[in-house]
């Protein structure tokens, strides 16, 4: 009688052995296939970022200003509409603002902006033209214009 249990245990495992080498080759298979599309050095993202025809889509640049300082040093932060960014420590090297409107397509935009906070020798730059402006102290808020060129990728 025991020889027939013996055998009847062993045919009850035998489905369940192979689902789990079935459950195994699956996830192998999967981790092939991951392993081969992220080496392969193409993404579908980036052939949607492609237009039909095969040319380059031009994207407008952001609205962008660098905060730095030479000598001084406390922390602020700018304002634009109602977009506030974090607040910056200046230091020597250039930190980016990024507002959240692009610069715009055809003509200038000009805009006021404000600059609020407690700090000395605050330089601000444009990454891509040649605007500067030095606030020697800011204390609070203060108000300043921006005339934003319209500038492409392409």
């Amino acid at each position: 009688m025991q020889q027939q249990g013996a055998s009847q245990g062993q045919a009850e495992q035998a489905p369940k052995r192979s689902m789990v080498v079935a459950g195994i080759g699956a996830a192998v298979l999967a981790c092939a296939i991951t392993a081969v599309v992220m080496t392969s050095g193409t993404s579908p993202v980036a052939v949607k970022d492609q237009a039909a025809d095969g040319t380059k889509q031009c994207r407008m640049l952001p609205r962008e200003i660098l905060l730095a300082t030479t000598v001084g040093s406390g922390t602020v932060r700018l304002r634009e509409g109602s977009y506030l960014s974090p607040p910056i420590t200046l230091t020597a090297k250039p930190q980016s603002v990024v507002f959240p409107l692009p610069r715009p397509e055809t003509t200038p935009v000009e805009e006021v902006i404000t600059i609020e906070g407690n700090a000395t020798d605050v330089v601000m730059t444009s990454p891509v033209t040649p605007w500067r402006r030095v606030f020697e102290s800011v204390t609070g808020v203060s108000a300043f214009n921006v005339a934003w060129k319209p500038m492409k990728t392409c």
